[in-house]
């Protein structure tokens, strides 16, 4: 079950690693180079700690990890959006 905390942790990264990643490539288009090689690592990471975790603990664990992956990677632009709505409705529906 501890499984689902290093997957957490994984997914927080590469939602972060995702922002990073849209800002780069839309301030300039010089980084698109840069941007699709670090995409490609970033999903081949999630591979790596799948597979590392169904090898070497258990796959109970790597399903654990996988779900903590999941829920991180979709949970948290979930709830930004949600928080991004209610700020615009209580704006009164104006852009800043």
């Amino acid at each position: 079950m501890w499984g689902i905390f290093v997957g957490f942790g994984l997914g927080i990264f590469e939602v972060l690693l995702l922002k990073k990643l849209i800002e780069m490539m839309t301030s300039d288009r010089r980084n698109t180079a840069i941007a699709v090689p670090v995409t490609i690592a970033k999903l081949a990471l999630i591979l790596v700690v799948l597979w590392l975790m169904a090898k070497f603990v258990s796959l109970t664990a790597m399903v654990w990890c996988a779900a903590g992956v999941a829920a991180a990677m979709i949970g948290i632009p979930v709830v930004t959006s949600i928080l991004t709505i209610k700020k615009y409705k209580q704006s009164g529906g104006e852009q800043k």
